[in-house]
């Protein structure tokens, strides 16, 4: 559990001041992409784009975020790239990477990560995704493999990276590796399985799936990600990852827009994120040929309705490709992200903001949530609800 820094508080306060209040799960952030706009439509030069992450990963390291999200688009920085500047340019940060599994060789991934964790004492995680849109795959040379497999492909994955992290030999259908741990440290890399972070260890995550074999998948993983759905949907998928096995909880995926009133925030959602046409051509681009249920399933909720649950929002022009957001005044947005911890959210995924200026907004939203969930529950004569 990460200890939540209070916005306008520094991590060494006066002796004696009590120490900030912890929130109900770990905080994460994204790393922005090479550009302002979605896959480099709007690509910033190599020195602009590494003061912009710098930016970003102090901010995140403020509000006492241990990890950063990469994603993997094709048209921006490479992934690995990326994690290594999250590292040079923070104190505590540890990237978690996504690896399409069709694209990527495990022994490769596991000596990556390895080489990764020992030179900055820090570990490297991994996001481990079977890729959202078919059609790429092909266009980039992917191993074929037929849509109702890949989440077995997958599951083949990260039990090879495990393996070859570790020095154990593994065989399955897509993998035969024989070889020495890739760690350049003195020991061996300890033998990984699914349970809390401890030393360098990496987790694996991957994205939560409806589609075929991902019963095989779950039981692997540290974690799913989960982009943010309306309260009954979540607490159906949740019920359902612990049911396949997935035993280290879910990391909610979510944008933040908050002021403080509940009209000023709607505003200024609708001014950062109301969508062009430029959006709209590329969510069209993105949505052709997707096969993630995640992303499918955002679609068809922003299509139902605008609002859901009173704050969370799906009228962003991409949405679909971003993730839904939570849009309100301070406490409002605290009150539901507690309430979606209780479904067995352990990591809060703050999604990339329109500018840096929001996280100041969204460290409000922090401050509201540590006090609340500290607060001793209210007796129910007074509240005249169960307490």
């Amino acid at each position: 559990m990460t200890a939540h820094v209070p916005h306008g508080t520094a991590a060494g306060s006066a002796p004696g001041a009590p120490p900030p209040a912890p929130l109900p799960w770990r905080l994460w952030t994204v790393c922005p992409s090479h550009g302002t706009g979605f896959a480099g439509a709007h690509p910033a030069d190599g020195p602009g784009y590494l003061r912009l992450l710098g930016e970003h990963c102090a901010w995140a390291e403020r509000l006492g975020a241990d990890a950063m999200l990469v994603y993997d688009f094709w048209q921006a920085l490479d992934p690995w790239t990326a994690a290594q500047e999250v590292l040079a340019r923070s104190r505590a940060l540890e990237p978690v990477v996504a690896v399409t599994a069709p694209l990527s060789r495990p022994a490769t991934v596991a000596r990556r990560v390895s080489s990764l964790s020992y030179l900055h004492g820090r570990a490297v995680h991994l996001n481990i995704v079977a890729g959202a849109r078919g059609t790429d795959l092909g266009l980039l040379g992917a191993d074929p493999t037929p849509p109702d497999e890949r989440q077995l492909r997958c599951a083949e994955f990260a039990a090879c990276v495990r393996a070859v992290l570790a020095g154990r030999p593994h065989e399955s259908t897509h993998y035969r590796v024989h070889a020495p741990s890739p760690s350049p440290s003195p020991s061996p890399s300890p033998a990984l399985s699914p349970g809390p972070l401890s030393g360098r260890t990496p987790r694996l995550y991957a994205p939560a799936s409806a589609s075929p074999g991902f019963d095989a998948f779950a039981p692997l993983l540290d974690g799913c990600l989960l982009m943010a759905k309306p309260y009954d949907r979540l607490a159906a998928e949740t019920a359902r990852l612990a049911e396949q096995g997935v035993t280290g909880g879910v990391a909610l995926i979510v944008g933040i827009v908050a002021r403080e009133t509940s009209g000023r925030a709607r505003e200024a959602a609708v001014a950062a994120y109301g969508g062009s046409r430029r959006d709209a051509l590329l969510r069209k681009l993105f949505t052709d040929g997707l096969t993630s249920t995640q992303h499918r399933a955002t679609l068809d909720l922003a299509e139902r309705s605008e609002w859901h649950d009173d704050c969370l929002w799906y009228g962003a022009g991409r949405v679909g490709i971003d993730t839904p957001k939570l849009v309100g005044g301070y406490r409002e947005v605290a009150d539901a992200l507690l309430r979606l911890a209780a479904l067995g959210m352990t990591t809060l995924v703050v999604d990339l903001p329109a500018d840096p200026a929001e996280y100041a907004h969204v460290a409000r939203v922090l401050d509201e949530a540590a006090l609340a969930a500290a607060a001793p529950a209210a007796p129910a004569a007074e509240t005249g609800r169960p307490a």
